[in-house]
């Protein structure tokens, strides 16, 4: 893997880790609603980014998200429940990105924690993916 492949990997993990801690159940101001949102939404945009990435760099041909997510889980045999989790907050995205039908508030705080979690779990296959990449070179 090249270094400015490698880079581009490394900001986007970069921009997750960063954006995490603005992911938040409490806000009292419209402002700050958006601004949890949209750290959702682009997490999730830069975690599916990154197993975009990841399907290409092993040889894969890369489709849309929900087809990314299950290649990769099963090209790497992953747990099909974590893609699973993945293409739900994918699907959370799109509603944020979309606001198909309106958003209901309850429903994207109640999802926070599986968000952060969901994650978390990804960044974690995802840097073990990076570096056996790197190992094969």
């Amino acid at each position: 893997m090249d270094e400015l492949r490698l880079k581009r990997y490394t900001e986007k993990i970069n921009y997750i880790i960063e954006s995490i801690p603005f992911i938040s159940t409490r806000f009292t101001k419209e402002i700050e609603r958006r601004g949890i949102y949209y750290s959702i939404q682009t997490s999730i945009e830069s975690l599916v980014d990154l197993i975009a990435m990841l399907v290409k760099d092993y040889g894969l041909v890369v489709k849309d998200d929900k087809e990314n997510i299950r290649l990769l889980v099963e090209h790497k045999n992953l747990s099909s429940e974590i893609g699973e989790r993945l293409i739900k907050a994918n699907g959370l995205r799109n509603i944020l990105v979309h606001r198909y039908n309106g958003i209901d508030d309850s429903i994207i705080l109640d999802s926070i924690k599986e968000i952060t979690d969901i994650t978390e779990i990804w960044l974690n296959k995802i840097e073990e993916l990076i570096n056996e990449l790197r190992s094969i070179e």
